[in-house]
């Protein structure tokens, strides 16, 4: 016979989806992620998951096309070169 194995009205057995042993209602929790588990093994949900993001401005501010190349034809000579 197992800690569980005893008659309680109301509070029925059930088993721990962590570790498997059987336990009583009352002495079970709830997780977030609704699994019921047995007092040392419950755990708080962990803080992060409740951290929210801001968007991120991603804009380059006073963006301009790049402008078209000129090339020169050969032995041409342009007035900035002077």
């Amino acid at each position: 016979m197992g800690r569980a194995d005893f008659y309680s009205h109301g509070d029925p057995n059930v088993i721990c989806d962590r570790c498997g042993f059987k336990i009583k209602k009352s002495q079970s929790r709830s997780t977030w992620d609704n699994l019921i588990v047995c007092e040392k093994d419950w755990e708080p949900r962990h803080p992060q998951d409740f951290v929210s993001s801001r968007r991120d401005r991603q804009v380059v501010p006073n963006a301009r096309p790049e402008p078209e190349d000129v090339f020169l034809s050969t032995n041409e000579v342009t007035i900035d070169d002077l």
